[in-house]
């Protein structure tokens, strides 16, 4: 634990004597609050004086995309589950059959940061409550409004943790800054307000403030009691802390700027307007179609370059050095060239590099939108709208596309994949059609059900198999993958 989590103010010792009170009563029970307020210390003081067994879970995430509980803390001192994780769809259930017979017991779970469980958080506390009766359940985390909505549906006892007040702070840094109570009394309430106001209600960082004023004893026999506390240890203190927020100031500094250049702008229209392009050309040249302009070809981009502003495209900045094919497996992907037809990259729906040949240059571009007859294209820092029949006339077929197969580099996903693929694959089929993950691994009816639901949903031949076009389509449900852009660039 960390060393500047450890200390208990009077509130968190009545809220650690109500939770346990409670949750004699209660089946679960929320304790909401701000980071640092000390839900971690109060859910610590619970275990500590909880009668039966307590066990803590902390949500980890594998993959990047699934959840599991990992145990932190196990009251049982033998065949406990420290170190053990789930995934919380089998978690509560795994938990019953291990513990075997608890007649006669009330365990206690603890789930912390569960705020950070943002979709699944309702569903866990739902299959808790239905599989575990005689048990108890403790959330804490800072939940958001959704959150706070739905698990207030479910009726459980709330208790919030208010933001550390003066007396709070003032105990708090007397206790780490090693003081007697004379000496603590004596601290400047400007210097414990302006600690307050850096601090933002943590605790932890409150906590710090008091060490660094121990830290900062002229001499160590003196020990910070007697030492007093000037200005400059106050300086020297503040100083190590993070800067205050000024929004106000901010927001003024702000308006003014906004008024400055309004100003400036009206004053210097005339001056400058002659160095800037006309309103009236500008909208031209954003609308009207190309279709053989020589300005494509002014400012030509190397192979190199094509392939960075891809990656770009997929998110990724990458150093024109370092834009090559082969290189796409770092972040998860294939990289593809070849010719094909127009429709059928149009119908693949990815951003794909093009190279066109206009009078004798080869001049790549990054297609990133189709309509029915323009091409939205990228070149440079420039964004182009192409007339389709212009270019047909000077493409030859050739593209270059990434895509993104499985997580573990599959092409497809069908029964024979690894479990850890399917697993994903079910997982995220669910939350697309939003229905109930099964989280077995294995291949299943259900699953082939949902392949198939959506692929009729995305116009994709139905075949009840997860290959390339439907691995794509997944990916962009996910807003994990770029797709093209529609009518010169509507989604």
């Amino acid at each position: 634990m960390d060393e500047f989590n450890n200390f208990y103010t009077a509130r968190h010792y009545l809220l650690r004597d109500n939770i346990v009170s409670a949750l004699l009563q209660e089946q679960w029970l929320v304790l909401q609050g701000d980071k640092g307020t000390g839900k971690s210390r109060v859910a610590r003081g619970v275990l500590d004086a909880w009668s039966h067994r307590v066990v803590m879970i902390s949500p980890v995430q594998r993959r990047g995309y699934q959840w599991e509980g990992i145990i932190t803390a196990d009251t049982q001192h033998s065949d406990n589950f420290i170190g053990q994780s789930w995934s919380f769809e089998a978690l509560w259930r795994s938990m019953l059959r291990a513990m075997g017979d608890t007649q006669g017991a009330m365990p206690l779970f603890i789930l912390e940061d569960a705020d950070t469980l943002i979709k699944e958080i309702v569903s866990i506390v739902k299959t808790f409550l239905a599989i575990m009766p005689k048990a108890r359940l403790l959330l804490t985390g800072n939940f958001n409004r959704r959150q706070q909505r739905q698990l207030r549906q479910m009726h459980p006892l709330w208790l919030n943790i208010p933001a550390p007040d003066h007396h709070d702070c003032r105990t708090v840094i007397a206790f780490y800054a090693a003081l007697k109570q004379d000496a603590a009394d004596s601290l400047p309430d400007r210097f414990i307000h302006r600690i307050m106001k850096r601090c933002r209600g943590d605790l932890q960082l409150v906590a710090r403030a008091g060490h660094y004023l121990q830290c900062s004893s002229n001499s160590p026999e003196e020990g910070g009691q007697e030492v007093a506390i000037n200005l400059a240890r106050q300086r020297d203190v503040l100083r190590r802390l993070p800067a205050p927020g000024r929004k106000v100031v901010t927001s003024i500094a702000l308006i003014m700027v906004a008024a400055l250049f309004a100003g400036g702008g009206w004053t210097f229209n005339q001056p400058l307007s002659r160095w800037l392009m006309s309103a009236n050309l500008l909208s031209t040249a954003l609308q009207a179609p190309v279709h053989a302009s020589p300005e494509l070809t002014s400012e030509t981009m190397s192979a190199n370059d094509s392939l960075a502003l891809l990656y770009s495209v997929w998110g990724y900045e990458v150093d024109k050095e370092d834009a090559w094919c082969d290189q796409a497996f770092r972040a998860g992907m294939v990289c593809l060239s070849g010719s094909d037809t127009l429709v059928s990259l149009q119908a693949q729906g990815l951003p794909w590099i093009a190279t066109l040949n206009i009078n004798n240059a080869r001049v790549p571009v990054v297609i990133i939108g189709a309509g029915d007859k323009t091409l939205t294209a990228l070149s440079g820092v420039k964004t182009w709208i192409i007339d389709k029949a212009w270019f047909t006339s000077v493409w030859d077929g050739n593209y270059r596309l990434m895509w993104k197969p499985s997580p573990e580099g599959n092409l497809a996903i069908t029964k024979h994949s690894e479990p850890d693929d399917i697993l994903w694959l079910d997982t995220m089929l669910s939350r697309v059609l939003n229905v109930e993950s099964e989280g077995t691994g294995e291949w299943s009816p259900l699953l082939t059900e949902k392949i198939r639901q959506f692929q009729k949903q995305n116009n994709i031949q139905v075949d009840g198999i997860a290959g390339r076009l439907s691995l794509i389509r997944l990916w962009q449900a996910l807003d994990e993958s770029p797709g093209l852009l529609q009518d010169r660039g509507k989604p």
